[in-house]
């Protein structure tokens, strides 16, 4: 697979989990849509190669997913996904386990509904970076082509950002964004398991960087 692609898995059973995260350089692993328990956790760990942790919120309590994604740090997860609206009481003592193991971390915000202005985009930025991010993901919605160009604006600000827009007018900025400074984009194995809008299969995205590469 593509130095370029993350494969975000979850949703499917916990045997295809462990096969998929043996075969693919780096994946996500969704803990909210798998429900691991923490021994499940530590045999994921052992066979992924490189991994982040990710329980978005939902079907957890804080509490719950402040667990699962200790566990996973403490598994030997190479990131760990912190969502940026989680509280300081629960975000604080994930940054500093996360610390401890040399976890690294992600601080990702989401927006299901639009792309907000460069300011605020800038400011959620610049608090991630502030509160301990490695890394911070910007996923918003694009409903025009200039969302997207706002959201590949941000490569020109700022280094250690993955930044795109989901939804099907965002599509090219997935493709585009470890051109333009991200350390890789989020694909999924097929259409079935999709899991954010806008989100390409693994397969349609290698094709798509085998013609842009050659």
């Amino acid at each position: 697979m593509s130095r370029h692609l993350c494969l975000s898995i979850g949703a499917m059973p916990f045997h295809t989990v462990m096969q998929l995260v043996s075969t693919f350089p780096l994946v996500e692993v969704r803990l909210d849509l798998i429900e691991p328990d923490h021994g499940k956790i530590e045999l994921l760990a052992m066979q992924c190669r490189e991994w982040i942790a990710t329980c978005r919120s939902g079907n957890h309590t804080e509490h719950e997913r402040t667990e699962l994604l200790s566990a996973a740090i403490r598994s030997g997860a190479t990131y760990v996904d912190i969502e940026y609206e989680t509280e300081s009481a629960y975000r604080q003592p994930l940054v500093d386990l996360a610390k401890k193991y040399g976890c690294k971390i992600i601080i990702s915000y989401h927006n299901y509904e639009l792309t907000p202005d460069i300011e605020t985009l800038n400011l959620i930025v610049k608090r991630s970076k502030e509160t301990g991010a490695d890394c911070v993901k910007i996923a918003v919605t694009a409903n025009s082509p200039a969302d997207c160009a706002r959201i590949m604006s941000l490569y020109d600000r700022h280094k250690h950002i993955i930044a795109f827009a989901m939804g099907d007018v965002g599509k090219i900025t997935r493709i585009a964004a470890p051109f333009l400074g991200a350390g890789f984009t989020f694909a999924s194995i097929d259409e079935a398991h999709i899991t954010a809008p806008g989100q390409l299969t693994a397969s349609q995205m290698e094709v798509i960087y085998r013609i842009m590469e050659q």
